[in-house]
């Protein structure tokens, strides 16, 4: 039976928050010299206990320590039992508001004071708390206010769901809060905008040591979308920034496609803050403008980075990008690459939101001298396409690319191609981070037919799977397994007729540490890597978390290069290792050192060393 009395007011601040006294007695008020003075003399100090909260639940305890005044004032003692006193009743209150938002209604709380036994003894304040049966949550429902009448439903189980709600589970304040929020959004997804909170009812039953809570929402008009405003923007076309709204106009308002637009706007890296909100008010017609408020960003960024490997020797490279080239979001970015490996130039071109919505123009260029193990000369090419996301996670690629290479490599034609070739890519990506990820994983499969346009002939298709996996073991993400794995094919040519950079190469910090660069598969009579049709590499990594800035990452690689075009084995070459990562806002600096544990005479050293920006994968 539901206790009539019991409602709200059992949850002292109503499940809103209460307003704690801060203010201090007057004798701790006075601060003249004279009272100063009295109270070094007179003070009492004293030692705070709490009894009756079990160690276990340490969250309710560190709250109670936190709200004390008995605690928080314990450097400056009063000088009296009384004025200790005083300190201790106060907590009471405090501590019956914090075991209530908690869960516990009929807790109660009493204290004691010991008797002074010598000046160089303190005082023990036990604080005696009986917190009693913790309240379980019967009940959550909406009451739906519109046009002055009231109409009350429970939250569905795909509510509950969402607001992390459970019945059966322990009522404590915070969770009941915050799920307010979420209820306010599902009447918003109803088709009312300007849907707000009221005072919510809570209601205990003292005999079941249950309680029930109704979330009190004024819905206001129900509204279609109507036109969008743009406030804020300078450099950035207004037009532009309209365009990434995801509904037509006269459609049921929806927030998920707000919150939508505002999440794509702020990944367009043009802005410092975005805002996107319906107006004060509906129109006669029944419309909400939206409006859209913006804080542009610098649209320039000059940058460069330096890595370095025994195997690939030092490196570095600078770039320059426009991310506004044209006002519409358009961001080009040149690049300058130098290494002992190779040097050139490349070029990135997107223009977001090219004739429909989350659709990108690309283009690409480059243009490189290589001079590795496996292949020496000239390439240059370039990649027209689109970009597509299809969803939050997936996204694809398609579009043309030429190239023209005059390369030569061990076992190759060594002649000059002039290559057509349409790229095609589908990506999933879940993961929460670009640069650091803790969780989630991403997935790339990748077909690219090739023809020769003219000069010498070659006719292949290329097929590359990859992915990664990124699963933290903590809450804190300090602990984090990482594995990655890719297959590539090619079908067509032999491997003689196929192009020295089109081949698979393994070895190196891109696939296999511990390895000198394109040295894994197999080699000629002189030892220098043909490449092959085929190949296999994967990685897994334990990312520790040390101090706030410091890592330790041991890894273990494997990978290897086959001349079929399906690997005929599971052979490969195993390496292992250990990182340093030094965490930055720009991402991790890492260092690592790998060892090849199927070494080969006179072909791998003994080990490998790498310096770079970002985590291996």
């Amino acid at each position: 039976m539901r206790k009539g009395g019991f409602p709200a007011l059992l949850l002292a601040f109503a499940l809103g928050g209460c307003s704690l006294s801060q203010s201090l007695l007057p004798e701790e008020k006075d601060s003249s010299p004279v009272a100063l003075e009295d109270a070094q003399r007179q003070s009492l100090p004293y030692e705070v206990h709490i009894n009756g909260v079990e160690q276990e639940d340490g969250a309710l305890l560190a709250q109670l320590q936190e709200v004390s005044n008995a605690i928080r004032l314990e450097d400056r003692p009063p000088s009296s039992r009384v004025g200790l006193q005083r300190r201790a009743e106060d907590d009471q209150e405090r501590f019956v508001t914090v075991l209530k938002s908690f869960g516990f209604y009929d807790a109660t709380v009493d204290f004691d004071v010991s008797p002074e036994t010598s000046a160089a003894e303190k005082v023990q304040l036990t604080y005696r708390i009986d917190p009693g049966s913790v309240y379980l949550l019967a009940e959550a429902e909406i009451a739906l206010v519109r046009d002055g009448h009231s109409e009350r439903r429970p939250l569905t189980d795909a509510q509950m769901e969402k607001t992390g709600l459970q019945l059966g589970m322990p009522a404590k304040a915070d969770p009941i809060i915050e799920a307010e929020k979420q209820v306010v959004e599902f009447v918003r997804r109803e088709g009312f905008p300007l849907a707000h909170a009221q005072k919510r009812s809570v209601i205990a039953d003292t005999e079941r040591k249950t309680l029930s809570v109704t979330y009190r929402i004024e819905a206001g008009e129900k509204a279609v979308f109507g036109d969008t405003r743009v406030f804020g923007a300078t450099e950035v076309d207004s037009d532009f920034i309209a365009s990434y709204r995801e509904w037509e106009r006269g459609a049921q308002f929806d927030p998920e496609q707000v919150s939508d637009m505002r999440t794509q706007l702020a990944r367009s890296n043009l802005f410092e803050s975005v805002t996107v909100k319906p107006a004060k008010a509906v129109t006669p017609d029944g419309e909400i403008p939206m409006e859209v408020e913006v804080v542009e960003r610098k649209h320039r960024t000059i940058g460069g980075g330096v890595d370095y490997s025994t195997a690939d020797g030092p490196g570095a490279n600078a770039f320059w990008e426009h991310r506004n080239l044209m006002g519409a979001g358009e961001r080009l970015r040149l690049r300058l690459k130098a290494s002992a490996l190779e040097q050139g130039g490349e070029a990135d071109f997107r223009k977001p939101q090219f004739l429909r919505d989350r659709q990108r123009l690309v283009a690409e260029g480059e243009a490189k001298n290589f001079d590795t193990e496996g292949y020496q000369g000239v390439l240059a090419s370039g990649f027209l396409g689109v970009e597509r996301e299809l969803s939050k996670t997936w996204s694809a690629t398609v579009g043309g690319v030429l190239e023209y290479s005059d390369l030569a490599g061990a076992n190759s034609p060594n002649e000059q191609f002039y290559l057509g070739g349409l790229r095609t890519m589908l990506r999933r990506d879940s993961t929460d981070n670009l640069l650091d990820p803790s969780k989630g994983s991403r997935s790339e499969i990748e077909v690219a037919p090739y023809t020769s346009l003219t000069g010498k002939s070659s006719q292949f298709v290329q097929v590359a799977l990859g992915g990664s996996r990124y699963y933290s073991i903590d809450e804190d993400k300090k602990w984090i397994i990482a594995g990655r794995g890719r297959v590539g094919m090619i079908f067509g040519d032999e491997l003689e007729a196929l192009p020295s950079n089109k081949r698979f190469f393994s070895g190196g910090g891109g696939t296999v540490r511990g390895y000198e660069f394109q040295s894994i598969g197999p080699l000629d009579g002189e030892n220098e890597p043909t490449g092959g049709r085929s190949t296999i590499d994967l990685g897994v990594e334990l990312r520790a978390r040390l101090t706030e800035d410091i890592g330790l990452v041991p890894f273990i690689e494997g990978g290897n290069v086959f001349d079929t075009s399906t690997p005929d084995s599971f052979d490969l070459f195993w390496a292992a290792g250990l990182g340093i990562r030094y965490y930055t806002a720009v991402g991790p600096l890492r260092f690592d050192v790998a060892i090849p544990l199927d070494k080969r005479d006179n072909i791998d050293d003994d080990f490998q060393l790498y310096f770079s920006i970002g985590q291996a994968f």
